[in-house]
């Protein structure tokens, strides 16, 4: 599928249901009717350049073209990502979890393998929401920071002392894969857990988990192939720009 300004919202999302995630988190409301992808981009103040390039990133998963992603502004990236954390941190991890313990409450007769489904799930819960909240409060403010002070004449004295300090090498170097983590718990699961009672809600809580697993990959890579260089080259721009004295 050619992915392309005139094309009607509504078709993208029939060609490739899975973009919903992106208009959801670009905050577009449904109700496309018969308008293109560029009425609705520009009724809803979203730069149309961005979405489709992020729509043929996440539908044709080709990577090679990172570097269009990477011309636009990194505050537009910031703010993308952080709405996919929202997502997960308000909706689709209190799902999951939701259901887990509807199935521990369930099957009591089956043993203690639900309250092991569950107890794998809060200990990534707990790894998981230990790095957006490094994200959230360290990483992407810095970021937002570093634009900030390349776009003026001179940077803060505050930031200027941070840029000689930190860089998002350090995030870098600490970036765990967390999708990895959630890929372990499922090969657990499907290797080693017995079945439930409800052998139908198990299964569909193992698909919710495995799309979470999906889309944390997408958004692993965002951050790796695009977010992370962009920065870097943000970075290198700026010690130019005002060298260590």
């Amino acid at each position: 599928m050619h992915i392309h300004a005139s094309m009607k919202m509504a078709d993208l999302i029939q060609s490739d249901f899975e973009l919903l995630a992106v208009v959801q988190r670009l905050k577009i409301p449904f109700g496309f009717k018969g308008k293109s992808i560029e009425v609705v981009c520009r009724d809803q103040g979203i730069n149309l350049d961005f979405f489709l390039n992020l729509a043929r990133w996440f539908h044709e998963r080709d990577f090679s073209h990172k570097e269009i992603l990477m011309d636009h502004p990194v505050h537009w990236l910031v703010g993308y990502l952080r709405s996919t954390h929202s997502c997960y941190v308000q909706h689709q991890i209190p799902h999951i979890e939701a259901e887990i313990m509807q199935l521990e409450k369930s099957d009591h007769a089956r043993g203690n393998n639900m309250e092991l489904m569950l107890r794998f799930f809060r200990e990534y819960i707990a790894e998981f929401t230990a790095h957006i909240e490094l994200e959230e409060q360290k990483v992407f403010p810095y970021i937002l920071q570093l634009e900030e002070n390349l776009q003026s004449d001179e940077p803060s004295p505050e930031f200027l002392a941070l840029s000689r300090q930190y860089s998002i090498r350090h995030f870098l170097e600490g970036h765990s894969d967390i999708e990895v983590k959630l890929s372990d718990m499922r090969n657990i699961l499907l290797k080693y857990m017995v079945p439930p009672t409800d052998n139908c809600s198990f299964t569909n809580v193992l698909i919710e988990i495995f799309r979470l697993g999906k889309d944390l990959d997408d958004h692993t890579l965002l951050e790796d192939k695009v977010l992370i260089p962009k920065v870097l080259k943000m970075e290198n721009l700026f010690h130019r720009r005002f060298p260590q004295r």
